[in-house]
């Protein structure tokens, strides 16, 4: 099969989470299990063009948002056997960023992809793709089975093209004003309550629910979980007619990317046979954060998005109790202005006790997974989560909500088999409740030491995830 992926991020060229993620595993795993992938991303400012090897084509790119023309280019390259296509455009991808400067978001994002969009499905005809599936991910290719269907400049186009779209986070669904309808140059019968209008604005995300062959999820759970008025972010009503057509995969991970028997950037390698370097990256840690060393304190580790639905504000509640429970805590992340400054006033309070980057970094990333002992993602809400299946292979117990992605991938340990711990009620009250119960756990290393090897011996590799998705391919081609 020919697949072409459209994603506004990829790993390594452009990143804020597990979209681009995905959008890097996913398609090297299809290729290792012989399918044909293509992959289209913006050619942001930030991205290395001489590190990354990027070539530029010949082809220029004359596109229309309304009654205005915009000149773009395309470049390649390959990695992997994965070839992937770089859209540019100088008037919307030379700034710095994906989707916002470091103190705004872009007022014109819906502009700038639906550019991008128009131009992916400008290059399939131009250069004669033929895909079997175009696999759109998120909102920023929302529009995507729209222009396959009804062209990109108000000539009808009457695309055959079987349609993926992939909800990544249902949270962010790219909304714009009615009054830029106009420069998709689709007809007037897109812009109903059945289409793209949205309480009285464009809902770009919205498109592809409604227009793509099919829809998938990024966990069985959350699958689910988006058809209900809680969690559906106001799209469960159309996710819900769609039920016949909509599934859940949940996602994998690579790992020659994340793997403590081979990872590079921790200080010792080990792994569920041979537990020892565990210690010695723990010491590392606590060496890098200023701590007291000692291999008996209890060790917590947060990588996340300073945001409320990763559940921030319920370690703001809560925070006072977990450092006087005598653990260390480490976190990394950026997110919120209110949740960074709360975040560094603890490590003023406690600087012995808790340490604060507030930044991304993927060297970090790395060390904290296979330093901590016990990994926290008291999330709202968590279409998927990567980090709970880094952690778990690092033997590092994720202690977690039980919603979306870490419903499925988690194992409580009052269960048989249990590969962590999980709570329910989304209250700091909860959450104290369920940490407690794993540092009663961690005290007795006949109990910790077993739960380690279980948990390390999880496989959510992203083969598995491919050959999900293969058979996912397989039923929209055939109808």
């Amino acid at each position: 099969m020919k697949i072409i992926f459209v994603s506004s991020e990829i790993v390594p060229f452009a990143s804020t989470g597990g979209l681009g993620d995905v959008c890097a595993s996913l398609p090297k795993a299809l290729i290792q299990e012989g399918q044909e992938v293509i992959r289209f991303i913006p050619l942001y400012q930030d991205i290395d063009r001489d590190k990354f090897g990027l070539k530029k084509t010949d082809t220029e790119l004359h596109i229309p948002l309304g009654n205005t023309w915009h000149y773009g280019t395309v470049w390649y390259q390959e990695t992997d056997g994965v070839i992937t296509y770089f859209i540019h455009c100088s008037a919307f991808f030379e700034r710095p960023g994906i989707y916002n400067a470091p103190d705004h978001a872009y007022s014109d994002n819906f502009e700038r992809f639906l550019f991008f969009q128009k131009a992916v499905v400008k290059l399939i005809d131009l250069w004669q793709m033929k895909p079997d599936v175009v696999h759109c991910n998120d909102w920023q290719a929302g529009l995507v089975p729209m222009f396959l269907k009804y062209g990109i400049d108000g000539s009808f186009r009457n695309g055959r093209e079987k349609t993926l779209m992939t909800i990544h986070n249902l949270a962010h669904q790219g909304w714009a004003p009615a009054e830029k309808f106009y420069m998709t140059q689709l007809p007037d019968s897109c812009y109903t309550m059945h289409t793209l209008e949205f309480y009285g604005e464009i809902n770009t995300l919205k498109g592809g629910l409604v227009e793509a062959t099919a829809i998938n999820a990024v966990s069985p759970t959350y699958a689910e979980e988006v058809k209900t008025a809680k969690y559906g972010c106001k799209l469960n009503g159309v996710l819900f007619h769609r039920k016949r057509d909509l599934y859940g995969i949940l996602n994998g991970i690579d790992y020659t990317r994340w793997n403590p028997e081979i990872d590079t950037y921790i200080a010792a390698n080990y792994s569920a046979a041979d537990l020892s370097g565990k210690s010695v990256c723990k010491e590392a840690l606590q060496k890098q954060c200023g701590f007291k060393i000692d291999p008996d304190v209890p060790m917590l580790g947060i990588i996340s998005r300073l945001v409320s639905q990763k559940g921030i504000d319920l370690l703001v509640d809560c925070i006072e109790e977990i450092v006087e429970s005598g653990v260390q805590l480490v976190l990394l992340g950026t997110g919120d202005a209110s949740f960074e400054k709360a975040c560094a006033s603890w490590a003023e309070r406690w600087p012995d006790q808790v340490c604060c980057w507030l930044e991304f970094s993927n060297t970090k990333a790395h060390r904290i997974e296979a330093g901590v002992d016990i990994f926290l993602m008291p999330s709202e809400f968590e279409p998927c989560g990567q980090n709970q299946l880094y952690s778990m292979r690092y033997g590092t117990i994720p202690v977690v909500r039980a919603v979306g992605g870490l419903e499925d991938s988690v194992t409580d340990y009052a269960e048989k088999g249990g590969t962590g711990f999980k709570f329910a009620d989304y209250t700091a009250a909860e959450l104290m409740k369920c940490l407690n119960r794993a540092l009663r756990v961690y005290k007795n290393p006949k109990r910790w030491n077993p739960l380690m090897k279980r948990a390390m011996k999880q496989d959510f590799s992203v083969t598995h995830m491919a050959n999900d998705y293969i058979k996912l391919y397989r039923k929209i081609i055939k109808g």
